[in-house]
């Protein structure tokens, strides 16, 4: 079994079932997958359950490589913590989308801690693969994914406007370097 491409295709039909249902005050340009499971969101319930099904998955994937990986243990360590990250980022919701509503600014505080430590995990992942990857050529690859990760992520934090559509191309490259990985 391919437990990231199947962690992969588990997120991403939730994700596309999320966005069906989503109300018209929701944009995806400028919210976050995040807030699909945000405080307050009738159908947040169904993004939870992404994050938390996903989360699972690369931990049980990354736990088990991880024992198979000797020397190497370390970087698939930092992938059973990107799941752990997301997992946990499921558990405790954004800020509601819709202004006005109360909700609890520690629990949003939290989802956001979680969710960067899954961001600073899977970054970790890509660098040590970029090292350690036989043959070398898919270094390359690894490398290239941390890179755009990187950039990605200091935009995510300047270019507000457009937050949706950056964090997703963060999805989107995570999601084609989990599959990378899984396949080689």
């Amino acid at each position: 079994m391919k437990p990231y491409v199947v962690a992969v295709a588990y997120i991403v039909i939730v994700i596309v079932l999320a966005h069906l249902v989503a109300p018209d005050t929701y944009v995806w340009t400028r919210h976050t997958i995040s807030e699909l499971a945000a405080q307050g969101y009738a159908r947040a319930w169904i993004m939870r359950l992404g994050f938390w099904g996903f989360g699972a998955l690369v931990v049980l994937g990354g736990v088990r490589a991880a024992r198979k990986a000797g020397r190497h243990w370390p970087r698939e360590i930092a992938l059973a913590a990107y799941g752990a990250g997301i997992f946990l980022a499921g558990v405790f919701s954004t800020a509601p989308f819709v202004a006005g509503l109360l909700y609890d600014a520690g629990q949003a505080r939290l989802h956001s801690l979680f969710a960067t430590a899954a961001g600073v995990s899977i970054s970790l992942a890509m660098v040590l693969y970029a090292l350690t990857d036989k043959p070398a050529e898919r270094r390359v690859y690894h490398a290239l994914a941390a890179v755009l990760t990187l950039g990605l992520s200091a935009l995510f934090g300047v270019w507000t406007a457009g937050a949706g559509i950056v964090q997703r191309l963060l999805w989107a490259v995570g999601f084609l370097w989990l599959i990378l990985v899984d396949l080689g």
